[in-house]
């Protein structure tokens, strides 16, 4: 490998550590089934102190991207989530705050 093929190598890996990654097809669509199907279960348990589907979702999130379950637990706990009252778009912000935490997704915008 030549020095400028190594140099560009190089200015290249921040860009390509940088990208999200799209999670693999299967655990996408336990995601976005359990989200949609869950939906008025997981808004319940925003304002509930136990929280089970909240907690089994944050779990199904960690399986898949390595995140703690703590992590995922505060993001699906995020009022801005408890409050969106459509569960499609519940499902494209649960999608976009994954990215935020863990650079995957499972929803094509």
């Amino acid at each position: 490998m030549g020095m400028k093929q190594f140099v560009f190598l190089i200015l290249l890996l921040p860009i390509i550590s940088l990208a999200n990654t799209k999670l693999p097809t299967k655990i996408s669509d336990e995601i976005k089934s359990f989200a949609l199907f869950n939906y008025d279960n997981l808004i319940a348990d925003g304002y509930e102190t136990e929280k089970p589907y909240i907690r089994q979702l944050a779990n199904i999130l960690n399986e898949a991207t390595g995140v703690s379950t703590s992590i995922f637990f505060q993001t699906l706990t995020n009022e801005e989530l408890i409050n969106e009252s459509n569960p499609v778009k519940y499902m494209l912000l649960l999608n976009k705050k994954t990215i935020a935490v863990s650079n995957y997704y499972f929803a094509d915008d």
